[in-house]
């Protein structure tokens, strides 16, 4: 998104947040291109019989982003980090329900250890055709977040959503030198964790 198109979104927000109902009809065109792409790098990893579809997820996430009651946004930069993790809880929750209906048949196993820097986690440059449990990631997620709330969010920007160093380190709020370094140190991590 371009710089024009943030502050677009960021006083968009500031709009809606001071009650301009009318605010929210261009906040939602505003936002819904980039937070369609965001989905369609997460559905590179999902298994290939995935029942959510990407317009689906983006309309659910703007439903729960937008709707009536939501939170305050204070800028595009935390209306992005929430985006991203709206959607990761979507698939999570959509991944449970399912699981409950068949009862743990058929699930993709995940090995992490291909995932590229350079793009989403398990995209198509990782050679894999299963695709990622939504719940095992979730699960990975939050571990990582828990050991650094910082690496969670990058994981989720990086790997997850696809962002390039630049768009991750201006929603993150750090240096991309910053966020090259904890994309390796990511990197390094989920191969440990997987293998053992």
């Amino acid at each position: 998104m371009h710089e024009t198109d943030r502050r677009d979104v960021t006083r968009l927000l500031d709009r809606a947040n001071a009650g301009d109902a009318s605010a929210l009809p261009e906040l939602l065109a505003a936002a819904y291109a980039e937070l369609r792409a965001v989905a369609a790098n997460i559905f590179q990893n999902q298994r290939h019989d995935h029942t959510l579809q990407p317009t689906a997820l983006v309309n659910e996430v703007c439903v729960r982003l937008l709707g009536p009651g939501q939170r305050r946004w204070n800028d595009h930069r935390h209306f992005v980090r929430a985006a991203a993790k709206a959607m990761r809880n979507l698939l999570t929750d959509h991944a449970r329900a399912k699981r409950a209906e068949i009862r743990g048949g058929g699930h993709a196993t995940v090995t992490l250890d291909e995932a590229q820097l350079d793009g989403p986690l398990g995209g198509p440059s990782s050679g894999r055709s299963g695709g990622i449990d939504p719940v095992v990631l979730d699960e990975t997620i939050t571990r990582l977040a828990a050991m650094d709330e910082r690496l969670g969010l990058v994981f989720e920007l990086r790997f997850l959503a696809g962002l390039p160093v630049s768009a991750a380190a201006e929603v993150a709020g750090v240096s991309e030198r910053t966020i090259e370094l904890d994309s390796q140190f990511i990197r390094a991590w989920l191969q440990r964790e997987l293998a053992s």
